[in-house]
């Protein structure tokens, strides 16, 4: 649990630094929307990172550049699940066949 509110805290202030730097005029709520996503994604990688990164430094420099890079890493991570989804919705559309709106031609008696 430690662990997890210092890569937030980390995070939070790596996209803190990100909106100071930038000349991009932002509302309070984009600015606690900016730093509410850099926290969650450097919790995330965080808690993924533990085991590959043995160097407690090295490991606070990543959740830290984590919440930099926040927007761009959701972004990213919205792309690969709606593609993922997408080939599984068409390998369940796949067998199915479409249903047409057309009416049948009515049959002529003899």
């Amino acid at each position: 649990m430690k662990q997890g509110g210092i890569a937030g805290l980390l995070g939070m202030m790596g996209m803190a630094v990100k909106i100071i730097l930038t000349e991009e005029k932002m509302r309070v709520g984009q600015v606690i929307l900016h730093l509410f996503a850099a926290m969650v994604v450097a919790v995330l990688s965080g808690y993924a990172l533990t085991d590959y990164v043995p160097n407690q430094k090295m490991l606070w420099a990543a959740n830290g550049m984590a919440g930099f890079m926040a927007i761009r890493i959701a972004m990213w991570a919205e792309r690969v699940v709606g593609a993922k989804l997408d080939e599984a919705e068409a390998k369940i559309t796949k067998g199915k066949p479409k249903k047409t709106n057309a009416k049948r031609q009515a049959k002529r008696r003899k």
